[in-house]
């Protein structure tokens, strides 16, 4: 039975194929360079090309001969069917095409990085046997309904932290990780944190396939809307049910929690701080950027799901089912006209139609007389305002705030170097909006401008100082605001 698996895999696996391939080496480093190290889960054609292009001409110099095709080939090669070590998919809004790396190719990535344990110098034994012991430790707890197995876990914990607390109170020596148990741990994080990475897009190509396979079906014809949709439907019910699809949703419950990423940002920077890491530099990189490049991953899969809910949509809408009924009628038509003119099929007569529609003119077409509109006459008359109106407009004029952008946004660049991603909040404790609300919607003008993250579905409640001495601060919430680097931030100025 594995015998047959393995033969079966051997042949078919995208990710043998690739390390396979004799030009390995450096599609993996290039897809590295693009994706892994600089962060980002997603590139427009137009930045990959030209990446490929300037790695091709560093290649030129190092290692002649190797990848020395046109760009645009190695691209549509690495997408095909055969390959499958890129997708390409197109985004609405976007006009050009985006590239993302696929499951299999992620599968090449884990694969290198448990090889060769990139840049944590060692393999972490005795932190994985301790988490293995902890996990089955915690599953056996977590999965009895016996009140009296959770009470016994509850009173060991509790005895076990009321004996830690005795001892430091009483002047007790605090028990600290060796160096090499720092280190340990912190390469099993980041070892997870690289597999995690890899998992979306196994998730992300289960919800695509499905909405592959509606599309499909709805061309095919030969099946009605309302069992397509209970294909559809039983299929998402079915991924959410199983163990990935639970797994996925709580996760994103869980990153998208305010209080879980701030609570997960206060501990990578303290992690930061630990002295024993300063040496860890890719590692420390990896979770600098967690919390965002996570919470895109997840944004990018339920962006997946959603595409799947529109195709729905458009299958229930009786217009768009004709008219893609008509356009799969036509693409049979055109296909059995293909098998006609084969080779080897006989072809009677050559010829040509026309189907022109029939020009219908109609002078309903042409609008009702109307009344041409008329206009009041109005007698211009000298104004005078007296010097208490031109008093009082100047006073209102002085009471405007005006806000200082360039101050503003030094105060954003303040944060970045403090924080690697602060929201409004944070920025707002450090530097108070001495302007009042209007401050605060600069703030969000300005992240709105700049290419920050503003998160219209997460909100976060701001403290903002009163404007006259002794009156009570306000209490604002806004849409969560996050601020970025200026690496991953092309708009900032």
């Amino acid at each position: 039975m594995r015998l047959s698996k393995l033969l079966v895999y051997f042949e078919t696996s995208p990710a043998l194929r690739l390390l396979r391939s004799p030009n390995a080496v450096f599609i993996v480093d290039f897809l590295d360079r693009q994706f892994k190290q600089a962060g980002r889960s997603a590139l427009l054609h137009s930045d990959v090309l030209s990446a490929l292009v300037a790695y091709q001409e560093e290649l030129l110099e190092s290692h002649p001969g190797h990848l020395s095709g046109k760009a645009d080939g190695y691209l549509s090669e690495w997408c095909s069917r055969d390959s499958r070590w890129l997708q390409r998919f197109l985004k609405a809004g976007v006009n050009e095409p985006l590239y993302q790396l696929t499951p299999h190719t992620e599968d090449v990535f884990n694969f290198i990085d448990r090889v060769l344990d990139k840049d944590l110098g060692f393999v972490g034994t005795e932190s994985r046997l301790k988490l293995v012991i902890d996990t089955l430790a915690d599953l056996v707890v977590g999965s009895s309904d016996d009140p009296d197995v959770r009470l016994k876990h509850l009173r060991a914990e509790r005895e076990r932290i009321q004996t830690e607390i005795d001892q430091l109170e009483s002047g007790g020596r605090v028990t600290r990780y060796q160096p090499t148990q720092i280190r340990e741990r912190f390469a099993t994080a980041v070892s997870l944190l690289r597999q995690l990475q890899g998992d979306f897009r196994a998730v992300e190509e289960s919800f695509r396939d499905i909405t592959v396979q509606v599309q499909q079906r709805h061309i095919g014809g030969l099946e009605s809307r309302g069992r397509i949709v209970e294909f559809a439907l039983d299929s998402e019910d079915l991924l959410k049910q199983e163990d990935q699809g639970v797994s996925f949703y709580e996760f994103v419950r869980l990153i998208l929690s305010p209080s879980q990423t701030e609570r997960l940002e206060k501990v990578i920077q303290e992690v930061r701080r630990i002295p024993e890491l300063l040496h860890q530099q890719d590692g420390l990189d990896t979770i600098r950027g967690m919390v965002t490049l996570l919470q895109n991953e997840a944004e990018i899969v339920m962006q997946t799901n959603r595409r799947l809910s529109a195709t729905l949509r458009r299958l229930v809408d009786p217009r768009a089912h004709a008219e893609r009924q008509r356009i799969a009628q036509l693409l049979r038509d055109i296909r059995g006209g293909f098998m006609t003119l084969a080779p080897g099929a006989p072809i009677e007569e050559v010829g040509l139609s026309l189907d022109l529609d029939l020009a219908i003119e109609s002078p309903f077409r042409r609008p009702f007389w109307t009344e041409p509109p008329k206009f009041d006459a109005v007698e211009l008359a000298e104004f005078e305002p007296d010097s208490e109106d031109r008093l009082s407009a100047f006073r209102q004029l002085a009471a405007f705030h005006r806000l200082d952008w360039r101050t503003m946004r030094d105060r954003v660049r303040h944060m970045l170097t403090i924080e690697y991603a602060p929201t409004l909040g944070s920025l707002l404790k450090v530097h108070p909006a001495d302007g009042g609300i209007i401050e605060v919607v600069g703030y969000v003008q300005i992240a709105a401008e700049d290419g920050h993250l503003i998160d219209a579905h997460a909100r976060e409640t701001v403290h903002v100082a009163p404007e006259r001495p002794g009156a009570r601060p306000i209490l604002l919430t806004v849409p969560r605001v996050t601020f970025t680097p200026e690496r991953r931030n092309g708009h900032a100025r």
